[in-house]
């Protein structure tokens, strides 16, 4: 803890006394290519990954995120809106949330993932049961694609996720055989009624080793002898890590950990490498057991900032193709208090923004452009002073991001016009050679041609 208030004290702060080594490798460095050195080192690597609108996605019941925060994706998940909620009574389906939460989406021009999951009363005896007959669900999923193909002129929902959460007891108490042939039938009916749209695989918490072979069960099962993973188009996983690691609080650069540990898990049983993954859910301090909520103590609002931050810059540079984060309208659960430590609004008024929603428009403005990786490189790594750096080249020049989420670090950069701070604040540098102090918040230095 007392690290912890360490850090929040600490404030990026600018010098002008340079390592005479430095400046002489970055001034030839230059000369011979007639350009600043940072945009030397860009331009020697290659390309890697252009970040799209629907990148940034969320989950929003309330509809309210729309007024405060940049996002081109929503996961209509917790909104009231599940299988149980639309199909009434068996056979009768009442759309009229549901409408309004694709019509809210299509007015913002906002990409729609529906979860298909849960199970009616009248199907099983639990929502977090397979229906008793596969029927049932195929005629849900026939009727709810056959709808939002073409909702008031124009596509409604693009992506169906087969289930939530299929290692949390919770959501299901099926076999991962039966959710793979739920996955299966799913992938049938969207080839039959809107083969546009895409199939997303169920979600799976992976925090936990117990979760992690749940899911590797999943994945190993085989329908008619092809891989389960055949069935659908995208992975999803909820990339909450711990609340906290031997004494520190859990934070994004230990979701990506987690995400390294899936990837090694999907190759060794054959899911294509290149399949896309989708970080369904993520938040942080989020507590786990069966003994219901769990309530989280406050995060400052600068650590709050930080975590939203370095988690679209971590999962950008790590190949994530959308990051649903859970979720914009988190209010408090009564005597228990707030479930997560970063929320993007007031818990008690969502139409309140907070700093750390406030950051994601300064993330969406970071990664404009195309994020640069060392050739041979697949994902953003820390330096030996575990300072990470993210280059991202863009039409004026070039960016480059900095942060060390375990300490404070210097770094130097030459020739840089801009600083801006985590908040958004601009700092003229007019192309000196700046000392840089770095902390577990990203701190962002533009060159521009």
């Amino acid at each position: 803890m007392s690290l912890h208030r360490g850090l929040d004290s600490a404030r990026p702060v600018l010098g002008t006394r340079p390592l005479l080594w430095a400046v002489v490798v970055a001034v030839l460095a230059s000369l011979v290519v007639g350009m600043s050195p940072a945009v030397a080192a860009a331009r020697s690597s290659h390309d890697a990954i252009r970040v799209s609108r629907s990148f940034f996605g969320l989950h929003d019941a309330s509809q309210r995120a729309y007024d405060h925060v940049p996002f081109g994706a929503l996961r209509i998940w917790d909104a009231g809106a599940t299988w149980k909620d639309v199909e009434t009574a068996p056979g009768h389906y009442d759309w009229t949330h549901l409408d309004s939460l694709v019509a809210g989406a299509q007015d913002h021009r906002v990409q729609v993932t529906l979860v298909l999951g849960m199970t009616p009363s009248f199907y099983a005896a639990r929502a977090s049961r397979p229906p008793s007959h596969l029927r049932a669900f195929r005629n849900y999923v026939h009727a709810v694609m056959a709808r939002y193909r073409d909702f008031r002129g124009r596509r409604g929902i693009s992506a169906y996720q087969v289930w939530n959460e299929g290692n949390v007891s919770t959501f299901w108490t099926g076999t991962p055989h039966r959710l793979a042939e739920l996955t299966r039938l799913v992938d049938r009916v969207r080839d039959d009624v809107d083969p546009r749209a895409k199939v997303v695989a169920p979600s799976f918490a992976v925090r936990l080793q117990g979760e992690r072979r749940w899911l590797a069960a999943f994945q190993s099962q085989r329908l008619s002898g092809r891989p389960v993973w055949s069935f659908y188009d995208v992975n999803a996983l909820s990339l909450y890590p711990k609340a906290s690691y031997d004494g520190r609080l859990g934070a994004p650069e230990d979701a990506m950990a987690l995400l390294r540990q899936v990837r090694r898990q999907f190759a060794r049983v054959g899911v294509p490498r290149g399949r896309p993954i989708w970080a369904s859910e993520i938040n942080y301090g989020v507590g786990s057991g069966s003994a219901g909520p769990v309530g989280v103590d406050p995060l400052s609002d600068r650590r709050q900032v930080a975590n939203v931050l370095r988690t679209y810059l971590l999962a950008a540079a790590n190949g994530l193709g959308r990051v649903f984060w859970y979720r914009y309208d988190w209010g408090e659960v009564p005597g228990v208090g707030a479930l997560a430590n970063t929320l993007l609004s007031d818990p008690n008024d969502a139409n309140r923004i907070s700093p750390a929603g406030r950051a994601l428009s300064t993330v969406e403005h970071w990664l404009q452009g195309r994020i640069v990786l060392p050739s041979g490189r697949h994902a953003i790594q820390p330096n030996s002073q575990g300072t990470y750096v993210l280059v991202v080249r863009h039409r004026g020049g070039l960016r480059k991001i900095y942060w060390n989420p375990g300490h404070v670090a210097q770094v130097r950069a030459r020739g840089a016009d801009v600083l801006q701070d985590q908040a958004g604040a601009d700092t003229r540098l007019a192309g000196r050679t700046a000392t840089l102090r770095v902390d577990y918040r990203p701190v962002m230095l533009d060159w521009r041609r």
